[in-house]
């Protein structure tokens, strides 16, 4: 009995020492200290539009506004993207006075950046220059009525996005074919293509295409070509906004009208938000071609609309579109007017 009790005892203290060694390994966690007060422990993952995100075990997920914070320390070393650019490894931060402090470990290499400064933590492969990020998505509108009359309705579009560290690739293709008792009373389809370089900042270059055929409003193809400037001057989930402006060669064939040829300046206006909610987007995309040589003509094409994320990677979609062209064809409308309803796939 007494050398059970002394096996106990001894097994007892092992088993605490080894504990606390434990323990003494494991890695502190990062805190953020609030204005108030208050210490958040957790993990922090990014730093992004001026907020900082952090991984708790209590609260999940939070982006904490950087005015609210007076320090942060962490302590699991991450990668760190600068908006110069520079990628630093290994690196902590400690925040003081709004201004963080980025140590590199293992050496007493240290920098002082604007928390501004910062464009990712962990950054993605296609962040630092190795291939390229792939969005895109699909989505289709059907509606089919029998009755009193026979209506068939088919709306499509596809989209893809391939975004690197200095460029950016885009490919839109959609159309419409609509008939009704049994004739065709809309056919159209439209291919865009762009390409961006990024020059720094939130500035860049670009040269966008398109073709496009309306049978309808006597439009054999419609194709442009040319260079344009960019900016993004807003780029964050709550608001974001983009304008170009550029130069373009214009080739419009009809089908019975003259065809015609014609410099033209273009440009387009893009504005998103997430203001109904995560992974929601209500957006305005506004893009357009002045006439050089007529000064009078004029091509619009506005679309506003509002994407809601239904579940997995599938959403809805609600969009009303208007198109004016100013020098449509004797016969045809100069303004075309469309409300639609969506249902698609994101990747």
């Amino acid at each position: 009995m007494p050398f059970a009790i002394l096996f106990i005892a001894c097994w007892a203290g092992f088993y605490t020492t080894f504990a606390a060694a434990q323990n003494d390994e494991t890695p502190p966690v990062d805190t953020i200290t609030l204005n108030n007060g208050s210490i958040i422990y957790g993990t922090v993952n990014n730093i992004k539009d001026g907020k900082v995100h952090i991984a708790t075990n209590f609260a999940g997920k939070l982006a904490i506004d950087s005015s609210q914070i007076t320090e942060m320390r962490t302590y699991n070393p991450v990668v760190v993207k600068l908006s110069n650019g520079t990628v630093l490894e290994n690196v902590v931060i400690a925040l003081s006075d709004q201004t963080p402090i980025l140590r590199t470990l293992g050496t007493s290499a240290e920098a002082q950046v604007a928390l501004t400064d910062i464009v990712a933590l962990n950054p993605e492969p296609w962040q630092i220059g190795e291939g390229y990020k792939h969005e895109g998505g699909a989505s289709l509108a059907l509606v089919q009525q029998r009755g009193n009359s026979d209506t068939d309705q088919l709306d499509y579009r596809i989209e893809g996005k391939w975004t690197g560290d200095d460029d950016r690739f885009s490919v839109t293709a959609e159309g419409e074919l609509d008939e009704s008792e049994g004739m065709k009373n809309a056919e159209n389809w439209l291919i865009t293509s762009k390409y961006d370089r990024f020059m720094g900042g939130t500035s860049y270059l670009g040269v966008n295409s398109s073709l496009k055929q309306d049978l309808f409003a006597d439009l054999d193809m419609r194709f442009y070509l040319g260079p344009y400037f960019g900016r993004q001057f807003y780029d964050t989930n709550r608001f974001k906004l983009s304008a170009e402006l550029g130069l373009t060669y214009v080739q419009e064939n009809y089908i019975n009208a003259e065809d015609k040829t014609y410099p033209g300046a273009n440009w387009t206006v893009n504005i998103g938000s997430d203001v109904f909610g995560d992974d929601t987007e209500l957006y305005f995309n506004h893009k357009g071609i002045w006439d050089l040589d007529s000064l009078s003509d004029v091509v619009l094409d506005t679309r506003i609309g509002l994407k809601i994320p239904l579940m997995m990677n599938i959403q809805a979609a609600a969009e009303y579109s208007l198109e004016y062209d100013s020098g449509a064809v004797e016969g045809v409308d100069e303004i075309d007017q469309s409300l639609k309803v969506r249902f698609g796939y994101r990747w």
